[in-house]
């Protein structure tokens, strides 16, 4: 299947990045690119996940309960069910 295409406007120095790295790993600018974005989509949500879990993990009881529900979850037959 054929993909669309557009034109997005970047400065000299970051197209040359990105030549450059799609050079070094033998592979197209729009994988290339595809590999960056989705590598900033991942970082963004770990990050997300990270403060979520500081948040919870700073509230004893909310921790707690989290705690016991996913225990609960990966051992169901520990949790005297």
């Amino acid at each position: 299947m054929t993909q669309s295409s557009t034109t997005i406007r970047v400065s000299t120095q970051q197209r040359d990045r990105l030549r450059r790295l799609a050079a070094e790993a033998d592979a197209t600018m729009a994988d290339t690119l595809d590999q960056a974005l989705e590598a900033l989509r991942r970082a963004r949500f770990y990050g997300a996940m990270s403060t979520a879990e500081q948040q919870l993990r700073a509230d004893p009881e909310a921790w707690a309960a989290y705690t016991r529900e996913r225990d609960e979850w990966l051992e169901p037959e520990a949790g005297g069910a």
